[in-house]
């Protein structure tokens, strides 16, 4: 993904954050020399799960779709601290 595409899809994450999921909690779009990541914090693991049982394609891949792009998704946990 390109520097533009990722702005573009910045865009995209602002202007649908309304509709986004209810149950996310936040999301980031990381830059790192030509590496982008888009990332979605979700309250728990049973609630992402319900959302993927439902969702024909996950948000952030229909967003990087409008911008031809094809991502590879990777689901981690991540441990909150406090």
């Amino acid at each position: 993904m390109t520097r533009d595409q990722a702005e573009q899809l910045a865009e995209l994450m602002r202007q649908g954050r309304p509709t986004r999921p209810a149950d996310v909690l936040t999301t980031a779009l990381v830059v790192d020399d030509g590496t982008v990541q888009l990332l979605a914090f979700w309250p728990d693991r049973a609630s992402f799960d319900r959302y993927m049982e439902t969702a024909e394609v996950p948000r952030g891949t229909e967003l990087m779709r409008k911008l031809g792009v094809e991502p590879e998704v990777r689901i981690v946990d991540v441990l909150e601290l406090g």
